[in-house]
């Protein structure tokens, strides 16, 4: 069953993983322009009146981006991997139990197997893929650069792929519980919808902390080196909680 399961995210898998890699391969063959990009933008800046600035708000990381380390930071991690990362979880959670109970495959399920046994191995499949997709993309971003002659380390890598490894467990276990559903689109549109509305709840300053974003986009990392601890243990509780949650939902739920 494991590796059933395995099998039928096989194609999604490739094609995620095809189309980000592009994105990577165009991230690194645009960084001998950054520098360029830079100057041109800081001295459009200087022009700018004063209310435009501060409608800009802080745009300091543009003097680092000469800083291949940051670059891949800012370019790859907070930028063109990471904003999608939500999106990639989607398309490996959105049908684990849907596809299931759309096409009624979930009775012959049941007869072989306890609810127990279904839910672990059907929800640490998921996991697993989502896991080892963040892993591999994340660090083929510093083997890219590297290879592409640029000197770029592992060491900010890996805190961001900690804090993404952390966030994208989050959005799986959210997203399987909306993957209960009876019919398949209830649950992309639902996903797509959290997506989308978490970073908007966000902009209420009493609701900040439901913005993910920047913790998976690894701005704590960019900005000050280090990784946010608070938000790390939060963010993992709550996957835990809704874990939970989710086998309980499972458990109860008529066929």
């Amino acid at each position: 069953m494991f590796y059933k399961e395995i099998h039928e995210m096989k194609l999604r898998v490739i094609i995620m993983f095809i189309v980000l890699l592009v994105s990577l391969v165009t991230t690194v063959a645009l960084r001998p322009y950054a520098a360029q990009m830079m100057e041109e933008m800081t001295a459009q800046l200087e022009e700018m009146p004063d209310f435009l600035k501060s409608l800009m708000g802080d745009v300091s990381g543009l003097t680092r981006l000469n800083d291949d380390n940051y670059y891949l930071l800012s370019q790859w991690h907070g930028k063109n991997y990471g904003q999608f990362l939500p999106f990639v979880v989607l398309l490996i959670a959105f049908p684990i139990f849907a596809k299931e109970f759309d096409k009624k495959t979930i009775y012959f399920l049941l007869s072989r197997k306890n609810r127990n046994e279904v839910f672990r191995t059907k929800y640490l499949a998921g996991l697993g893929a989502v896991l080892i997709i963040t892993t591999v993309l994340s660090l083929l971003g510093p083997i890219a650069m590297n290879l592409a002659g640029y000197s770029t380390a592992f060491g900010d890598t890996l805190k961001v792929l900690l804090q993404q490894l952390v966030g994208a467990s989050f959005f799986y276990s959210l997203f399987t519980m909306i993957s209960m559903s009876r019919d398949q689109v209830k649950p992309v549109v639902a996903g797509i919808l959290i997506v989308l509305g978490l970073p908007i709840l966000g902009m209420i300053d009493a609701l900040s902390w439901l913005n993910p974003y920047p913790f998976i986009l690894g701005s704590s990392v960019a900005q000050k080196g280090t990784i946010d601890w608070i938000y790390l243990v939060s963010l993992l509780a709550a996957t835990v909680v809704l874990t939970v949650i989710d086998y309980k939902v499972f458990e109860k739920k008529e066929v």
